[in-house]
């Protein structure tokens, strides 16, 4: 039997060695194969990664190495990009249909949790840049943050390897992790002023409201209804409704935190209200979207910041080796200042995915740059990630002009 023991990231160099670093269950921060290891320390701190793990392990084999695999990767991209909008549209048709005539389907949403797995076990990478789509519409961002809650959720619910009938209770609660703001009176809703204490009281029964609805009206078992109820407890107690901590909340609520947060930063809200940057509801259902360009690389990070205050360690862990420290979808900028597409992750090393070079140290676009897996080169470090980059939309736009014109022939 191998032997894992604890290291604190400031002692690895006394590690690196023989064995390899992980960051948590299996997830490679370092490897005995990278002597170059200063840059990959300091991004651990950064990342406020204070304990990694040492066992011996062989150096791992990952596909995804060729351009013509990010080929493959973009087109799919483009496919999934099509069956996500069609599943919003069901999304939107259900949650709306109760939402304005009280009308219930629940065969409507378990075959939308069917799709949703289905994208997530054909090819868990494009379903993961989905989350990146920008420019949506307004109007469907009380919609599109169901759904991605959902999505996201289910990934994780994956990763933990959880069986079909789990899956589709998590599934469920995510999708229906806000239902209670229907509740709320629309002169709270619909404030453009900040609110006051008493407002805030009730805003924050949503929670009870859609456990009461999940129970009431949609006929759902306690450990679904549990969700919308709990999804705003925090691991050190300071949430709410109830102010419960650490197990004492139910592990799906746990999941779509996570979940809720992720989302929530990649799609923020920054709406004005008098002097103050604080958000109104209102504007939350309708779908205002912030000017502040925000990562998933932002997002996990902040989750992993959050762990033991807000959400469970573990699960905010597993985010690392679900999307990865550079998810898919980041376009990250290297030591040479060239500019990589990430479009696969080491599964076990995170943070030195695979990447296909899309642009040179002058950030010209380069259409057929070459791809590079990092876990196998010392000179190559990612120095930063280039949030205005807009380089994944130019390779599919690129892609779907070619497949026109060959259709055309």
């Amino acid at each position: 039997m191998e032997k894992i023991t604890s290291v604190k990231v400031d002692d690895i160099k006394t590690k690196i060695d023989k064995q390899d670093i992980y960051i948590y269950n299996g997830f490679m921060a370092i490897s005995k194969y990278i002597k170059s290891i200063d840059e990959d320390i300091k991004r651990l701190k950064k990342w406020d990664i204070e304990e990694v793990f040492i066992k011996d392990a062989d150096a791992n084999a990952y596909g995804y190495q060729t351009p013509e695999d990010f080929e493959k990767f973009a087109r799919e991209c483009l496919v999934y990009r099509n069956i996500y909008f069609n599943i919003l549209e069901k999304v939107k048709t259900s949650l709306g249909d109760f939402r304005y005539n009280n009308i219930v389907n629940i065969s409507n949403l378990k075959s939308i949790i069917d799709s949703i797995l289905d994208l997530i076990n054909k090819n868990m990478n494009a379903a993961i840049e989905l989350l990146n789509i920008e420019n949506l519409s307004r109007d469907d961002y009380y919609y599109i943050r169901s759904l991605n809650v959902s999505m996201i959720s289910l990934m994780l619910g994956k990763v933990m390897k959880f069986p079909e009938d789990k899956l589709q209770k998590l599934g469920l609660g995510a999708i229906l992790y806000d239902i209670g703001l229907i509740r709320i009176q629309d002169k709270v809703l619909n404030k453009h002023t900040q609110f006051t204490p008493e407002e805030y009281i009730e805003i924050k029964k949503h929670t009870v409201f859609g456990y009461k609805i999940i129970k009431t009206n949609f006929r759902l078992e306690e450990e679904i209804a549990v969700i919308p109820l709990e999804h705003h407890e925090h691991f050190n107690g300071k949430g709410y409704p109830r102010g419960i901590s650490g197990n004492q909340i139910h592990l799906y609520p746990k999941i779509v935190a996570v979940a809720h947060s992720l989302e929530k930063i990649l799609k923020p809200i920054r709406i004005l209200r008098d002097s103050q940057k604080t958000p109104t509801y209102s504007k939350i259902l309708n779908g205002a979207r912030t000017i502040e360009n925000k990562t998933l690389s932002d997002a996990v990070r902040e989750i992993i910041k959050g762990a033991n205050i807000k959400f469970d360690p573990i699960i905010a862990k597993l985010v690392v080796g679900t999307f990865s420290v550079y998810p898919i979808g980041t376009v990250v900028i290297l030591n040479d200042n060239r500019r990589g597409l990430v479009f696969a992750t080491n599964i076990s090393y995170p943070i030195r995915p695979i990447i296909k070079i899309v642009s040179d140290e002058n950030n010209n676009f380069i259409e057929d740059g070459e791809v590079i897996n990092l876990i196998e080169t010392n000179k190559l470090l990612i120095s930063g990630v280039d949030k205005d980059s807009n380089i994944l939309e130019e390779v599919k736009s690129r892609l779907l002009d070619k497949k026109e014109n060959n259709d055309g022939n």
